[in-house]
């Protein structure tokens, strides 16, 4: 077997054996780390079948020049952008899946049965939606069909759930109830759920988790706190098992977050943003990201016109200092560049006398 092949049907094995894992573990007796066992199992599965379709159509995951395979990120957006066997509705599942486990591994959250349930339930019927688009082949033709999350309430309406679940946290919130910590454990997945499903998928942050807890408690309405949920909805289809549920940004009553500079009008919300965490990124930052040096990343910036974008690039003040700060996207725009084969160094070639001439002075 050619070793293309090879490698392909060892990554569909290993991701086959990952969700069967998760599912073994989300159907066991007792709870000791069953959640981010869950979770954790999930993402490696998804993470292992996504490189084997990107391997199989493109012939590589890797970047030119660098040593390890794609990570979860590039894989979204291969398979989303360039190859396109994802939607964007299939990349914000995974992106709240890929949330879920942050939290999981790199720190603590309370996930309920049902928010559990859902992302196993959605992620069983994705994976298997991503098997026969990408090799014509289904869970069903690997896996003995009786190889399910089960669960004796399966949800119906994710607005119920996501209300039934900030009720929860508002009793936590009580004045006079000092349960705050639980309260952030508990919110800390439905955020997830939020700031994954934004334009440009974000990681929970601590800031924003206790901003969150701030203005409930100063008696700012849900939808306003997290207006992106108000998107979300289950398509359900069968009432059994099987049954295949997706996750949606299509909800009948959907609340869509103005863009910077848009005007606010009819159901359109006003997105507070801290830009100092949106633009948390300099510009050595970028360079250690992408294993350059520091100028090498500044010629980057500059070839690719990365500060004239507004969603890249904002100039910060605080009192007499200034900060110039890079998003996300301009990492994901940069990084993207270099896949493609753009050469850094006849980059550097090409504008070091900007930076020459910066250090003369």
């Amino acid at each position: 077997m050619p070793r293309l092949k090879r490698d392909v049907a060892e990554l569909k094995t290993r991701a086959v054996n990952s969700l069967v894992l998760a599912i073994e573990l989300f159907n066991r007796p007792h709870d000791l780390g069953r959640a981010e066992s869950v979770l954790i199992l999930l993402h490696h599965g998804f993470e292992m079948l996504l490189k084997a379709v990107i391997k199989n159509l493109t012939g590589t995951v890797h970047a030119k020049g660098e040593k390890y395979s794609y990570g979860f990120d590039k894989c979204l957006e291969c398979a989303q952008n360039e190859i396109k066997v994802l939607s964007n509705d299939e990349r914000a599942t995974l992106s709240i899946l890929d949330a879920h486990r942050d939290t999981a591994v790199h720190y603590y959250q309370e996930i309920s049965e049902d928010l559990l349930y859902l992302q196993a339930q959605a992620s069983v019927t994705l994976f298997d939606d991503l098997l026969k688009r990408a090799f014509r082949k289904g869970l069903a033709d690997i896996i003995p069909g009786r190889v399910l999350p089960v669960s004796t309430r399966p949800p119906k309406d994710l607005q119920l759930l996501i209300d039934s679940e900030l009720s929860q946290i508002d009793a936590l919130l009580q004045p006079g109830i000092r349960k705050g910590y639980q309260a952030t454990a508990r919110l800390r997945p439905i955020l997830a759920m939020a700031t994954a499903s934004r334009e440009n998928a974000e990681r929970v942050t601590e800031a924003e988790l206790f901003k969150a807890i701030k203005r409930r408690r100063k008696g700012e309405d849900w939808c306003v706190i997290l207006p992106e949920i108000a998107q979300l909805k289950l398509d359900t289809q069968g009432d059994g098992i099987p049954i295949h549920l997706r996750i949606k940004k299509d909800a009948e009553i959907a609340v869509r977050l103005a863009k910077e500079g848009e005007p606010v009008v009819g159901t359109l919300l006003k997105q507070e943003v801290n830009i100092w965490d949106k633009y948390n990124l300099g510009r050595d930052d970028l360079a250690d990201k992408l294993g350059i040096s520091g100028p090498k990343a500044g010629a980057l910036i500059v070839e690719l016109k990365t500060q004239d974008d507004p969603e890249c690039f904002k100039i910060l003040r605080r009192k007499s200092s200034t900060f110039k700060g890079y998003s996300k996207k301009a990492l994901d725009k940069l990084r993207e560049a270099i896949d493609r084969g753009l050469d850094v160094d006849q980059v550097w070639q090409k504008h070091r006398h900007l930076f020459m001439a910066r250090k003369r002075k």
